[in-house]
């Protein structure tokens, strides 16, 4: 499960930025998981699940956006979804087509808190290098 590598990695990355905002407490973890990214997002839960416990993340909500895999067509310019009979343009029938969507596996933001549980400002967090405001 290369999963639990991969969710390790990016706890590695929220942890770090979180302790330099002076962030103890991370709340909810978004993440973003194309179709065609190899990584399982209900595997990437059960290893959440079991990398967050006894850090600050463990309890946090996590979400993931699941996008699925979009195609364009290199001749017309189509853009579709890859189907059951394969990645030819349903518009032109070419095969010269280009995968523009589907492989993301990115952090989306952390939402969390400074000081003790229960205590600070809720909703600080990260996302796409902004700091929220409380």
């Amino acid at each position: 499960m290369h999963e639990l590598s991969l969710i390790t990695a990016m706890m590695d990355l929220i942890l770090k930025d979180a302790q330099s905002r002076g962030i103890r407490k991370i709340t909810r973890v978004e993440l973003k998981v194309g179709e065609f990214s190899g990584a399982y997002p209900h595997a990437l839960r059960e290893a959440f699940a079991v990398a967050s416990r006894g850090t600050p993340m463990e309890g946090a909500e996590l979400v993931i956006e699941e996008v699925p895999a979009e195609l364009r067509c290199r001749e017309c310019g189509a853009v579709f979804r890859p189907s059951e009979t394969g990645w030819a343009c349903p518009s032109c029938r070419s095969q010269n087509v280009l995968l523009q969507g589907g492989l993301e596996l990115e952090i989306q933001s952390y939402h969390g808190r400074d000081g003790d549980v229960g205590q600070g400002r809720s909703g600080q967090g990260y996302s796409s290098g902004e700091q929220e405001e409380g």
